[in-house]
């Protein structure tokens, strides 16, 4: 099939999707995962083919694709260089996100996201049914059941993004009148039950902050609420504390978060050593710098290198006990130094600065829609930056990418 601009979409998904397809066989038939690579290598072949059909350019994505490529660099030659194997494992997760970015802001309209999303939400519908087989008959629990994505940890950053990104678009869809309440239940029904039956409890807390978020962004001018949003405020809030109440039922060793300073705790506000990871999820670059570097100015700044702390590494062998693969802020920051932090954090604030400052002037209302939603998952994605690995994995890093480039694809629908 010939690729064209008209169905360069179907290749776009295919980067989505293929990844977590290829789980369901090396999680449960013991597939090889050394075609994992090869995905990376479709990314980068389908951004230059995105280039060429797409005939524009970002110059916002480029400059950040610049500083990328320039902090990754630089990382290297401060540090004397890197092997080629270990740069091999390094630099695919390093550019993920920013290629899938741009490969979304460039190739998609509004018609290629409401499509995703009724894959996604298929998808979670489907995964459902998978992970109750899965609990009822293969005994599986809490974080590795994982439906149609397999059944080993880490499979909840796949459910977590996935349910955030359906959440997003049926809260925002329900405000603006698209959306039946009908539609409203059901889909909230499906991601709690999820997030209960995997144990994935970040997923209440980012409900409560999206639902924030976009009630406040379409609060109406006139002082009166209407029976939709007082529907939404009361349902809402009834709907997350039973959700809560039916996971800390079926997954009582979490009781514990019921407390504040136990979350404070777990978040690593504290001590550091949280007692479930060795790394403070807001603390990090404190934590390590000072472990690491300490008056070393370069080190702070640039990192062992990209590459020198790869997972095949001599650092990883003396260092894994640490757990900094768990969490985007601490490989990055290890790795390339605030340099790469401020690269990586830097496209995700002016994209969330972008969405704010453009849903302003925009007057129609699904385009208005998907600002407010690329808004919500904007600050949910700055979020999971520090929370765990969503930004770098090949299963999530492309799809997280994707939907950080929606106010870029709504600009550019704009300017046509």
């Amino acid at each position: 099939m010939k690729i064209s601009n008209s169905n360069l979409y179907k290749y776009i998904y295919a980067l989505i999707f293929l990844p977590l397809f290829v789980r369901f066989f090396t999680d449960n038939f013991g597939m090889s995962y050394a075609v994992m690579p090869l995905f990376d290598a479709y990314a980068v072949v389908l951004l230059l083919v995105v280039f060429y059909l797409s005939k524009k350019r970002n110059s916002i994505l480029e400059f950040w694709l610049f500083v990328f490529a320039f902090s990754g660099i630089i990382s290297i030659i401060v540090n004397g260089g890197v092997s080629f194997s270990n740069l091999f494992y390094s630099v695919r997760p390093y550019f993920r996100m920013i290629i899938a970015i741009m490969i979304s802001a460039l190739a998609f309209n509004i018609k290629h996201l409401e499509k995703l999303f009724k894959y996604v939400e298929t998808l979670l519908y489907v995964n459902a049914i998978v992970m109750t087989y899965q609990f009822l008959f293969q005994g599986l629990r809490q974080d590795v059941i994982g439906g149609t994505f397999g059944n080993n940890q880490g499979v909840n950053a796949i459910q977590n993004i996935l349910c955030v990104f359906v959440f997003c678009v049926t809260i925002e869809y329900y405000l603006k009148y698209i959306f039946s309440k009908k539609k409203l239940i059901i889909n909230v029904v499906v991601i709690f039950y999820i997030a209960i039956m995997a144990e994935i409890n970040m997923v209440f807390f980012e409900a409560a902050i999206i639902g924030a978020i976009l009630f406040l962004l379409n609060k109406s001018k006139h002082q009166y609420i209407s029976k939709r949003k007082l529907f939404f405020i009361s349902g809402g809030l009834c709907g997350i504390v039973i959700g809560l109440y039916l996971f800390m039922k079926f997954n009582t060793e979490r009781l514990f978060l019921l407390s504040l300073p136990n979350i404070l705790e777990y978040l690593g506000f504290n001590s550091g050593n949280t007692g479930v990871y060795k790394i403070s999820r807001v603390k990090v670059f404190s934590q390590l710098g000072n472990s690491f570097f300490k008056d070393d100015l370069c080190g702070w700044l640039f990192g062992f290198g990209l590459g020198n702390c790869s997972t095949h590494s001599s650092f990883y062998n003396i260092h894994q006990n640490l757990q900094y693969t768990f969490f985007s802020s601490s490989n990055i920051f290890l790795e390339t130094g605030l340099f790469g932090v401020f690269a990586n954090l830097g496209v995700i604030v002016s994209t969330l600065v972008l969405s704010i400052k453009n849903r302003k002037i925009i007057y129609d209302p699904k385009q208005k829609a998907w600002m407010d939603i690329s808004v919500a998952i904007t600050i949910i994605i700055l979020l999971l930056f520090f929370y765990n690995t969503t930004l770098r994995d090949t299963y999530t890093a492309f799809f997280a990418g994707m939907l950080l480039g929606i106010p870029y694809a709504i600009k550019k629908i704009q300017k046509n």
